[in-house]
């Protein structure tokens, strides 16, 4: 066989192998961006029904209040 026949060949077989390696890859990526879409649809939805700061701060200190308002009674006993 002539040498450029073969360097053809080689090039061939390496641009096959090329193109499998990177269709891979290429994939792997779709299926990490749509791992990646469910994951920030999970964090807006967890975002939306978390509690705020406020209410969290609202609700302890109705808490305590209910609190402050046992003692005085057990104290008034």
């Amino acid at each position: 066989m002539e040498e450029s026949a073969m360097v053809d060949m080689l090039f061939g077989v390496l641009s096959i192998g090329l193109a499998f390696i990177l269709r891979r890859v290429f994939s792997l990526f779709d299926k990490l961006q749509e791992e990646d879409k469910i994951l920030h649809n999970r964090i807006t939805e967890l975002g939306a029904q978390a509690v705020s700061r406020a209410e969290l701060h609202g609700a302890i200190d109705r808490v305590l209040n209910r609190i402050d308002k046992l003692e005085e009674r057990l104290m008034n006993k």
